[in-house]
Formats: C-alpha cells, sequence, structure tokens
C-alpha cells in the first residue's frame, strides 16, 4: 500500500485542502483519499482502476491529478 499526503490549494476560491491517498499498485488499482480543510474530513472520494498499465511515477502521477481534479470541482468534496 502506497500513501501520499499533499495540499492542495484551489484555483477557482483560493481555499486549501490537505489530502492524504492510498493505493495499491497492479492491474486493478484501488484507491481512496481522504481530503481535509482546517483538521476537519471534508470528503473521501475513491474508485478504481481496471486493466491498468501504469506504475511508479505515471501511477502516481494520474491519482494525484484526478484527486486534485475532484478537489477543485467539488465532487465528494464538501466546503
Amino acid at each position: 500500500m502506497t500513501t501520499i499526503q499533499e495540499q492542495y490549494t484551489r484555483k477557482v476560491g483560493g481555499e486549501s485542502f490537505d489530502y492524504e491517498l492510498d493505493y495499491e499498485e497492479g492491474a486493478e488499482v484501488a484507491w481512496m483519499a481522504r481530503v481535509y480543510r482546517d483538521g476537519e474530513l471534508k470528503g473521501s472520494p475513491h474508485g478504481s482502476l481496471s486493466g491498468n498499465a501504469l506504475s511508479g511515477s505515471p501511477l502516481r502521477e494520474y491519482l494525484v491529478a484526478y484527486v486534485e481534479a475532484m478537489i477543485e470541482r467539488g465532487l465528494d468534496v464538501g466546503e
């Protein structure tokens, strides 16, 4: 299991969020993020990739970009 801890600031609005992203590499990747604002849990977006061919940095970059896009758009993340 890989865990990433990052911070993201929305481009529109400027709100800052901390998040933790857990995932395990493989052909079937299940991932889950926990998104916090000021220490309060605001959402837990999650998903999976089937038939995945990515690993290492490319997989990490893909998942980070996906989670940050969800934060930016407010999908599965409360205010």
